[in-house]
This record gives structure tokens, sequence and C-alpha cells, in this order.
């Protein structure tokens, strides 16, 4: 058992932010001590809602606060790169929501950033740590369903479309491609590495963010992704490895918490995975491991990783504007 109970501060007070807070309050050594938002109000009806101890009505005045160890930033997509860099030159760890940030180069100043201070920096990549996921890589390993040959993931609901809508804007980071494309991308670069080959077909947006987007990656090894992205349809959102010798599928919304099903010539098997609450206590725990150790980053999700992942990102959609 951890001998240090870490106070968390929560940076924005949205519905992410309730979820992340859900998850961190079934851990033992964890004090969800503070949360901050532009309003006031916002923050104490939160704090209240979420039983947390304190409300800041701004994110400097959080990050004065010396009892604050740890901030998790739940902003829109656009303020992760201030925010974040806000949370290091207060001398605060961080745990950022995905995506990381807005482009390569930000994540580049964040993390050599958090290395100059000596501070602990993750992207809040949760899936990379939940059991169902690492089943997943830990049976594609061992061969049970034979040399892999293709990845086919895909992540899509229908949305309203409202120019304002943070999923539209352009200015709060829109686009199925960063908001929940980056799922399978996370997926296919865990399980595969970076891609040597990458083709995009995307339909837009009257804003001019994706709405539509198909990503076929080759990898070094053979293998195919096939990756697609949508705010136009509802998706089966799933992902499934097919080998030479059987399949391996994540079920129904693959990147959180799920069954995963393994089907060969021999049998046909479904195991699922005990959670404590929601999924998000994984990261949580996996940030306070690190700290505990004295780590400014996490060995299953490095800072190498999520600048290749928002490396991806960038190359898919620029290509997505040909």
């Amino acid at each position: 058992m951890n001998s240090k109970v870490y106070n968390w501060g929560i940076l924005g007070a949205g519905h992410i932010s309730e979820k992340f807070v859900a998850g961190l309050k079934t851990l033992e050594n964890a004090s969800c001590y503070a949360v901050a938002a532009r309003d006031l109000n916002k923050a104490e009806n939160f704090a209240a809602q979420n039983g947390i101890q304190k409300a800041y009505g701004s994110y400097k005045e959080m990050l004065a606060d010396d009892n604050v160890d740890v901030v998790y930033v739940g902003t829109i997509n656009t303020l992760h790169f201030e925010h974040v860099m806000m949370c290091l030159e207060a001398g605060k760890h961080v745990l950022c929501e995905k995506p990381f940030a807005s482009n390569y180069e930000q994540v580049i100043l964040m993390t050599d950033k958090a290395r100059e201070k000596g501070l602990f920096l993750m992207e809040a990549l949760w899936s990379r740590f939940l059991p169902s996921v690492n089943k997943f890589k830990n049976i594609l390993e061992s061969g049970k369903v034979g040399e892999p040959a293709l990845l086919r993931a895909d992540f899509g609901f229908k949305a309203e479309y409202k120019e304002t809508s943070r999923l539209f804007d352009q200015k709060q980071g829109g686009g199925s491609v960063p908001d929940i494309g980056i799922y399978p991308l996370f997926l296919s670069l865990f399980l595969f590495g970076y891609p040597t080959e990458i083709k995009v077909l995307s339909e837009q947006a009257p804003t001019g963010v994706d709405m539509t987007t198909a990503v076929i990656l080759k990898h070094r090894n053979g293998v195919i992704s096939q990756l697609t992205s949508t705010f136009a349809c509802n998706l089966d959102t799933e992902a499934t490895i097919y080998g030479t010798n059987g399949k391996c599928t994540l079920k129904r919304m693959f990147h959180m918490p799920t069954d995963l099903e393994i089907v060969t010539p021999e049998n046909k098997s479904c195991e699922s995975f005990e959670i404590k609450c929601n999924g998000y206590e994984f990261e949580a725990e996996e940030v306070m491991h690190c700290l505990d150790n004295g780590l400014i980053e996490s060995p299953k999700l490095t800072h190498d990783f999520s600048k290749k992942l928002i490396k991806l990102i960038d190359e898919v959609l620029e290509k997505c504007k040909l």
C-alpha cells in the first residue's frame, strides 16, 4: 500500500472532469482536494456535487495552493497546451486529457518543460491502462489467433450539427479525428508501432473540420490497420485483430472497459474484466505509482509515445485537407 495520499487539483469543471473524479474517488491514496473553473459558482457546484474540499474561481489561484500535489487538466482540446504549461510553471505534476495538445510542436514544448522542471507529465489516454485493452495486446503477442494480418477499429456516433459545438468548431479543436479518431489511431500505434504508409479519405463538415475520416495504415510487419471515425452515423465502435488462426475483438465501445471475444477454428470464448468504478481509476493509479517512484513519465505511456501519436494525428489531419 502506498504511504502517501496525493491531493488532486481538477482544472476544468466539465463532464470529462466529473468522470475522472468518480474514478479517482475509488482510490485510497487519492484525495479529491480542489477544483478550479473560470466561474467560481461553477467550481463550487462541481465541488458540492463531487465531494471536493475546495473550489477556486481561477486556475492560477488553485495552482498557487501548496497543498495541491498533482493536477488533472480536463479543459477543451485547444487549451491543453496553455493549461499544462501553466501547471508546470507552477511546479505541479500533470495528467492532461487527450489529445495531449493541438499539434506535435506543442507536445515537444510541454514534455521539454516537464523535464526541465523535473515534474511528472502524462497524457490521460485512459484506454492504455484498461485491463481489456492490455489483454487484447497480450493475446496478439501470444500467437493465439496466429500471425496478425489486419486491425479493424472504428468509433462513430450521430452528432447534432451545430457550428458552435466543440465537435464542429475549429477554434475548439473540433473534428472526428482529434476527438474520437484518436482511439483507433492509439490502438494501432500501441499494437504495431508507427506506420510506414498512411492513406486517408475524409468528408468535411461545413465548418471545415472532418466529419467522417477513413484511415489505412501499413506497418513494417505487413499488418494493415483500417480505422474509421465519424460524427455522421452510429458505428459498431469495436476493434478486431484478424490473424492467420482466428480473430480477437474488443466489443462495443472498445476504448472503454468492455468484454473481449476470441474466435479460433477450435473455440469461441468471451472474457469480462473487473473494474472499481468507470475505468478512469487505472490512469490515476498509474500517475500515483510513478510519483511514488520518482518518475517524470510513465514507462507504460511515455512522452515518446504521445509525440508519435500527435504526429500521426497531425499527418492524418493534413491528408484530410487534400
